[in-house]
């Protein structure tokens, strides 16, 4: 199998279900932290400017912007994303030899889950999913 087939039959074998009481549990904590963040960073000059633009190009409204309003799944992920690395000083994970964070998903898999219209549990387990990705690819 190769390296790819092997991360598809993971994904694709992945579910809520097969999460872990202790890994539910950190996931919901995991995500105090990218929304902390998120709501501090709204003044900051980047994050209002990455607004400007979200507004300049429109869209049809299918995903929530951190702080209010909608936009297409793309500038969403992108603005929400934003907000949440503004402030973020990746302090809370260290993967071997390198680091990467959490938040970094949180943006991108927010907007996605909204676009499908799927449940908070997908969240947390396409978060999960994430993360364990980010951290072997890294």
């Amino acid at each position: 199998m190769t390296l790819v087939e092997q991360l598809a039959a993971f994904v694709a074998g992945s579910s809520y279900d097969k999460l872990s009481l202790a890994a539910r549990g950190q996931l919901k904590i995991s995500i105090l932290d990218p929304l902390g963040c998120a709501i501090a960073a709204f003044n900051g000059e980047p994050i209002q400017l990455i607004r400007a633009h979200t507004e300049d190009f429109g869209g049809a409204k299918y995903c929530t912007l951190i702080g209010g309003d909608r936009t297409v799944p793309d500038r969403a992920a992108f603005y929400n994303s934003a907000l949440v690395r503004y402030l973020d000083f990746n302090d809370s994970f260290l993967a071997p030899g390198e680091t990467c964070h959490p938040g970094d998903n949180f943006g991108s898999a927010l907007a996605a889950a909204e676009y499908a219209g799927r449940s908070g549990r997908d969240l947390l387990t396409a978060l999960a999913v994430a993360y364990q990705v980010q951290c072997h690819l890294e």
